[in-house]
């Protein structure tokens, strides 16, 4: 057609034209970084609906957030003016169904929001008579609740990580019960209960079947068990379903999303036309050298190399400096720089793999009097349980009578004082901890114990407030209470240590705990604000999971460390893979500008860079048998046998099994007629 020749001319590439005119029928599209894959989308209904006469009315586009259906419904009124076709989420297209089918029972004011949730789980918790100290419960509970209910698993097959499975299914079981009582159902629900309705109903599924005879979905990789069932279940026998997705992007395997559901989709739609989009319209040439050489070391994905339409671009810089502080001030510079050369501060991000790590850049930001955004919610520094615990010793040193504050610590690390006995003590009154001891119901023991903290308690207050947080961390023992902890959860201990060496870390710039407390309730408190207001523009935030989908001229990823990127949480292969299409994601965010920031040390710790450099700066090769080789120690030789990661190679007349990924890596080894 006529139109279509204009469309491919003047708007689409080659495989972009491919995946728009596909026939009906099951179609998978591999859309790389900055591909376009929001305007195949649209491109394709508008084909859709005027050259192959689908009726827009049984179109469904489902997308994973709300503002990624706004913005394509606005794109496709735009081209088009029709208002037929259906865009939704997940949640908000499932929860159509669930209405329709009882409008009483999922009637709007029945919806229990996150916060409320919250409350009721936190309620149960607290009423329930359980030997299980959990600080951080309730967060817990949600993530593996969700998680549960994602992977359409039964509770009693359920096994919960650093959690005991007793507690939570007695927490799950009263939950349930009390949304049944009242009648109310939640966002997770709103999956389950869909599936379930369609699975039981063929009434129900038949007529959905009919009405949405066309799907199509976009980040496909993100998908999850309930969500995938009720896709196919919807398709039913002759699937018409229009698919986009980067197998190289799948990063929410926490939530239960996995790559296998798009790197399988031929397995459950035949026959499928496949199409690749492999043109990247946001990076430059040298910031794709980079990513396609990071990613191309996962094995478990679609093999693919995105092209650069950007042209070649500046070099990616690799910053060295001293320590968090030293990259913070550093980071400064080159947004000053940046702006020189007038770019604006919304087109910088600073990206990083924890929350945690974001706290030395939050505080140079604000003494610089620079604006910034925050792009997802987090617990700031001072909202940790712990960061409290040790305020609490601080504060309790100087008002050592004060019985909450006593309370609060008495037994972290534990010093085996019932509540019972501190209840006692809070009756009597006057000067807590000494009523404390003078107790007949606390044994030798327990009176030593107590008698102790008030001596550790007496030598904190006269220290310096840098000398003062490592006194409470290793003298008086709270480390080793985090680390029982930890191993009573069941739950590594890393991120605990983290936690309290960025406290350590975050306290030596301070001279007195009331200036420190007043910091980090300032920088909490600025957190909050840029959450809160959504007009606020200024230099981004946010994590590698959240800037998923975000673009900028200039990025900053900070903390390349190994134990950081990769995390050191992440041990196994498959998580390994997560981590490294993680930081591709990050990589991927860049437009013309990218900063890899390494620091030599993390609390005064000396780091090792992380591996993913040396991978950015090497392909990966897989060498042939027959092919023929340099070794830097061995000399020429040729390749005789290949298994896995490691190669028979004879040199002269002597042979060696060497790890030729590694000796490629620490450049060793190359093939003999280049440097590889």
């Amino acid at each position: 057609m006529k139109d279509d020749i204009l469309m491919k001319n003047r708007m689409l590439n080659d495989n972009q034209y491919a995946a728009v005119h596909m026939p009906l029928g099951p179609v998978m599209v591999i859309a790389g970084p900055g591909s376009g894959k929001t305007f195949v989308i649209t491109e394709r209904v508008y084909h859709m609906i005027h050259a192959l006469g689908c009726n827009p009315r049984n179109i469904l586009v489902i997308t994973f957030t709300k503002a990624a259906a706004e913005e394509m419904k606005i794109r496709y009124h735009q081209k088009d003016g029709l208002h037929q076709v259906a865009f939704g989420t997940f949640h908000s297209i499932f929860y159509r169904i669930l209405r329709n089918s009882n409008p009483n029972r999922y009637a709007l004011e029945r919806l229990l929001q996150e916060d409320k949730k919250r409350q009721i789980i936190e309620k149960i918790y607290a009423g329930m008579d359980v030997s299980d100290d959990y600080e951080d419960f309730v967060e817990v509970f949600l993530s593996h609740l969700t998680l549960m209910q994602n992977q359409l698993i039964q509770p009693r097959f359920y096994n919960p990580d650093g959690l005991s499975k007793e507690l939570f299914l007695a927490v799950y079981q009263a939950y349930e019960n009390f949304k049944e009582r009242q009648g109310l159902f939640d966002f997770d629900d709103m999956l389950t209960h869909t599936y379930y309705l369609l699975q039981n109903d063929p009434n129900v599924l038949k007529f959905y079947q009919a009405k949405y005879k066309h799907i199509l979905i976009d980040e496909f990789q993100d998908i999850n068990c309930v969500q995938f069932e009720i896709i196919k279940l919807l398709a039913g026998h002759k699937p018409d379903l229009f698919v986009v997705g980067d197998d190289d992007q799948s990063i929410y395997q926490f939530r239960g999303a996995k790559p296998e559901f798009l790197l399988s989709f031929e397995e459950y739609f035949k026959p499928v036309k496949k199409v690749i989009l492999d043109v990247n319209y946001r990076s430059t040439e040298n910031i794709l050298r980079y990513s396609n050489n990071l990613i191309g070391y996962n094995t478990i994905r679609y093999e693919k190399r995105m092209l650069a339409h950007q042209g070649t671009g500046p070099n990616p810089n690799i910053l060295y400096c001293k320590d968090s502080n030293d990259q913070a001030e550093m980071l400064l510079q080159e947004i000053f720089k940046l702006q020189k050369q007038n770019v604006p501060l919304h087109e910088c991000a600073i990206i990083y793999r924890t929350n945690v790590q974001a706290r030395p850049i939050i505080e140079a930001l604000r003494k610089a009097q620079l604006p910034f955004v925050i792009k997802d919610a987090c617990a700031t520094l001072y909202d940790q349980w712990m960061t409290k615990d040790i305020l609490t010793y601080l504060h309790l040193a100087k008002d050592r009578g004060n019985a909450e504050l006593g309370m609060q610590i008495i037994n972290r690390p534990s010093r085996y004082i019932s509540k019972v006995a501190l209840q006692e003590a809070a009756a009597k009154g006057g000067d807590f901890l000494n009523t404390l001891t003078r107790l007949a119901s606390l044994n030798q023991s327990q009176h030593d114990r107590v008698e102790e903290l008030i001596f550790h308690l007496q030598r904190l207050a006269n220290l310096p407030l840098k000398e003062a947080v490592p006194y409470i961390r290793h003298i008086i023992g709270y480390e080793h209470y985090m680390l029982d902890y930890a191993k009573y959860r069941k739950i590594p201990s890393e991120g605990l240590i983290e936690l309290l060496e960025e406290l350590e870390e975050s306290a030596k710039a301070y001279k007195t705990v009331e200036e420190w407390e007043e910091s980090l309730i300032a920088v909490a408190q600025s957190i909050r604000q840029s959450m809160k207001d959504k007009s606020h523009v200024g230099i981004s935030l946010s994590t590698m999971h959240s800037a998923k989908g975000l673009e900028f001229k200039a990025v900053f990823l900070i903390d390349i460390v190994d134990g950081i990127v990769p995390h050191n949480k992440s041990l196994g292969e498959i998580q390994l893979e997560e981590e490294r299409r993680l930081f591709y994601v990050g990589l991927t965010r860049a437009k013309a500008y990218l900063y890899l920031m390494i620091p030599k040390e993390r609390h005064q710790k000396k780091t090792e860079n992380s591996p993913f450099v040396l991978e950015m700066l090497h392909p990966k090769v897989v060498l042939k048998e027959g092919e023929k080789v340099k070794h830097k120690i061995y000399g020429k030789g040729i390749i005789e046998k290949v298994d896995g990661p490691k190669a028979t190679i004879r040199f002269n007349t002597t042979r060696k099994v060497v790890d030729y990924t590694y000796c490629i890596k620490h450049h060793l080894l190359y093939r003999e007629e280049e440097n590889v």
